[in-house]
């Protein structure tokens, strides 16, 4: 039996990371055209706009949303920081899904083997896909402004696919039409990506429900730790907008399973003691616990 690692699970994360932050943040600026004031250069100065319109829809849906953003009152530095972690979290949390779903064979094969992956190439076989088949025979060569060939631009048509048909039943994380699907990471940093999330060590993760609480945990360790940093070195105060990066830790599934059992699965012992309940609440604590309720 191979056992969940979960210090690979950390170190996977923490670099997953550290490669999708960074990749939309260079994207932000040198694809969208976002300045060194965090402000956006106008339109007709980025021609990558006029051969990819895709981009400029993109550009303007960011634009909304770093001024909603403001409006709300944070400050512009803090709405694209606070864009950026997002979009990062949400594309990892996708691929691992992705992974974990391959596992439970709910899915084709999607980010196992790349662009040679089992489902992308069922994709290209499906008439309508018609298109994506001939940028996937038209190879690697003539990148378009995002640094994508033919063959990669079929490759995340494909993942967003699989997205589409995912968000009929979890809009939230798959939407294909959010923000975060129109900042997609480029090949490069999606090849790096798939090769964190293919690595042996990771293999028992995939099987383990508790890994994506894992992984949520890992991904927010960084401003945990800054919160912790100014409450015990520099003795400040906590700030309302701090409580979560403080707050939010994953509890495994046997303490849910603990606590849960010794309150509600107790309160339902002492109202029905003939109940065979408890053979199954396999945490429910009972040693010299019919003697306390005794003695109270």
């Amino acid at each position: 039996m191979i056992i969940m690692d979960k210090s690979a699970i950390r170190e996977m994360t923490l670099q997953a990371r550290q490669i999708l932050m960074s990749e939309i943040d260079e994207m932000l600026q040198g694809i969208f055209g976002m300045d060194s004031r965090q402000g956006f250069v106008k339109e007709d100065r980025i021609p990558a706009f006029k051969e990819m319109p895709e981009l400029l829809e993109a550009r303007r849906k960011l634009e909304k949303r770093l001024a909603d953003e403001v409006s709300a009152g944070l400050s512009r530095s803090e709405a694209v920081e606070r864009l950026i972690k997002e979009v990062a979290f949400t594309h990892l949390n996708r691929l691992v899904a992705f992974k974990m779903m391959e596992r439970r064979g709910l899915i084709e094969g999607t980010t196992g083997s790349y662009q040679d992956s089992r489902g992308f190439m069922f994709y290209l076989a499906e008439p309508e896909n018609a298109e994506d088949l001939r940028l996937f025979e038209t190879g690697g060569l003539m990148q378009n402004p995002r640094g994508e060939g033919p063959r990669d631009v079929a490759y995340r048509h494909f993942l967003l696919h699989q997205c589409r048909l995912l968000s009929r039943e979890i809009n939230v994380l798959f939407d294909p039409d959010d923000l975060a699907s129109k900042l997609f990471p480029r090949p490069r940093a999606l090849k790096a990506l798939l090769e964190l999330l293919n690595r042996a060590e990771l293999e028992a993760a995939w099987g383990e429900e508790e890994t994506v609480g894992w992984i949520y945990q890992y991904f927010n360790e960084e401003e945990k730790k800054e919160v912790f940093n100014r409450l015990y070195k520099k003795k400040q105060k906590i700030r309302p907008e701090d409580i979560p990066a403080a707050t939010q830790l994953f509890t495994p599934r046997w303490i849910v399973k603990f606590l849960v059992q010794n309150t509600l699965g107790r309160q339902w012992m002492q109202m029905h003691p003939d109940s065979r309940l408890a053979e199954k609440l396999d945490y429910l604590v009972t040693e010299g616990y019919y003697e306390q309720e005794v003695l109270d």
